[in-house]
């Protein structure tokens, strides 16, 4: 189970729909840019699920957001 402390990791989450935002601004084809800003989001959901799961983890276990 590698890598399972990303799945905490709401900066992790957040860099990455930062990068399919910047993607985004470069597709030319209308439906592959809706698809790949609709995946942002979906990676903004998981940041704030992971905040979420952080703020109920005790302190020591929580990653720095």
């Amino acid at each position: 189970m590698a890598h399972a402390h990303i799945i905490n990791d709401a900066r992790h989450w957040r860099a990455r729909a930062e990068e399919m935002r910047s993607a985004a601004e470069d597709m030319r084809d209308p439906e592959n840019r809706q698809t790949a800003l609709r995946i942002a989001d979906d990676y903004d959901r998981l940041a704030q699920r992971a905040e979420e799961r952080s703020r109920k983890l005790p302190e020591g276990h929580r990653s720095q957001t």
